[in-house]
């Protein structure tokens, strides 16, 4: 499954507000929720939460990739954002975040959500691939650049 298939433009924001790791993971929720019509009474924020305080999801090279499971949820879903400023994020090498893909995925799912990251972590190490999605001047060119990238990095 790839990460497109995992969003709408309604999912993606080119602007992220936040200024810090916890107000990107509340935006981003906040995104998530709204564009796949969840109501979770602060479930799947307080979920992603405690998996980042267990270990930071930034990955490097300016992408955090939080996420978590939550009983509300019965089907993968996504939400994107970027942060042209860069966010603080404890990520491994040291750099702010500016690439963010948030995925929640059922509380009893099984590897879906596995193969998923992976083809995320795939597809995001190549240079080109973060510089354009962080260049999208909005949610459809962002889709249209990452099903492009996807179509090229991810075999179906």
């Amino acid at each position: 499954m790839r990460l497109s298939e995992l969003l709408n433009a309604q999912s993606v924001t080119t602007r992220l507000k936040a200024r810090t790791k916890r107000e990107a993971v509340a935006e981003l929720v906040e995104l998530l929720e709204s564009a796949h019509g969840l109501a979770s009474q602060g479930e799947i924020l307080d979920r992603v939460l405690r998996r980042e305080a267990m270990m930071s999801t930034g990955i490097g090279n300016g992408i955090a990739i939080p996420h978590g499971k939550a009983r509300l949820v019965d089907r993968l879903v996504a939400a994107c954002g970027v942060s042209p400023e860069g966010i603080e994020y404890e990520s491994v090498d040291g750099e702010p975040a500016t690439l963010f893909v948030l995925l929640v995925a059922p509380e009893s799912g099984g590897a879906l959500h596995v193969k998923v990251l992976a083809n995320i972590s795939r597809l995001l190490k190549e240079e080109t691939v973060r510089q354009s999605l962080r260049d999208a001047a909005n949610p459809e060119a962002f889709l249209a650049t990452l099903k492009a990238a996807e179509a090229i990095h991810i075999p179906q």
